[in-house]
């Protein structure tokens, strides 16, 4: 499984290009081709990518083998299924980016701009941890997670021993030290080549059980809606609480939520 942002990708450092820009598309391309390249230079293995990004609609499907496949428009989470399943050997993360909050770090948020701060069973995540843990859930390891420097940072401290491979230096919210895409193409390559060849020594990211799913929240008439119609859920002023059995269960169902307020 590939798990595919964009936010993370090479020289993209504004939201405008990672939002329905070909320069955008054209940098996730970029890395998530080589990614695969890395892999399928060690044998045949199937591939299946889960476009994470706004609708999940990003990844140009004209140049993949025929071996990789990729899931479009961002199918809801279900508690028994979190975009991955226990039949996948590992994870890999291409584009990925430091949470919410995180000083100095590239385009920091957690999903969304909305999402101040998301807890774990009090442990604070960002989309690296959610994901991660989302694996864990079904036995799935992290092996490898590409993106900014501090995205990276976060990502082995999340995850003890993944690889990441630094496709950009973060330099503040909107700026950046960029390598040329040729350079994070080779880069990712080989490093997809290598966890094939010698797979890193990660365990699946667990949190215990029963799991409490805690998110701070910006004012804004979202919050708004979200407290009027589900006050339930509120422990604080601006603060969600929602318990589960796994972080699949509880995080799929603040999504049945979101969806349901956009409607």
């Amino acid at each position: 499984m590939i798990r595919c942002d964009i936010e993370g990708v090479t020289g993209v450092t504004t939201y405008q290009q990672a939002e329905g820009s070909d320069f955008g598309r054209a940098m996730l391309a970029n890395d998530l081709n080589a990614a695969i390249a890395g892999l399928l230079s060690t044998g045949d293995h199937e591939i299946v990518i889960y476009d994470e990004h706004t609708d999940g609609r990003n990844v140009t499907l004209d140049d993949l083998p025929e071996s990789v496949s990729v899931i479009c428009g961002k199918p809801p989470y279900r508690p028994d299924w979190g975009g991955i399943d226990s039949s996948y050997d590992a994870m890999i993360m291409v584009g990925f980016h430091a949470r919410s909050g995180v000083e100095g770090a590239l385009l920091p948020h957690s999903y969304s701009r909305k999402n101040l701060n998301i807890r774990i069973n009090g442990t604070v995540v960002g989309e690296i941890g959610m994901e991660s843990a989302i694996a864990g859930d079904f036995g799935v390891p992290v092996w490898l997670i590409t993106g900014d420097s501090a995205g990276m940072a976060e990502a082995r401290e999340v995850v003890a021993g993944v690889k990441t491979v630094v496709t950009k230096e973060a330099m503040g919210e909107f700026a950046a030290r960029c390598f040329p895409p040729k350079l994070t193409a080779s880069l990712i390559y080989e490093a997809a080549r290598s966890i094939v060849q010698s797979p890193p020594d990660v365990r699946p990211l667990k949190f215990d059980r029963p799991v409490e799913m805690q998110l701070d929240l910006a004012q804004s008439d979202y919050l708004s809606q979200l407290k009027s119609k589900y006050p339930e859920y509120f422990v604080k002023d601006a603060t969600v609480a929602l318990n589960g059995d796994t972080v699949t269960e509880v995080w799929s169902r603040y999504c049945q939520i979101q969806k349901a307020l956009r409607k």
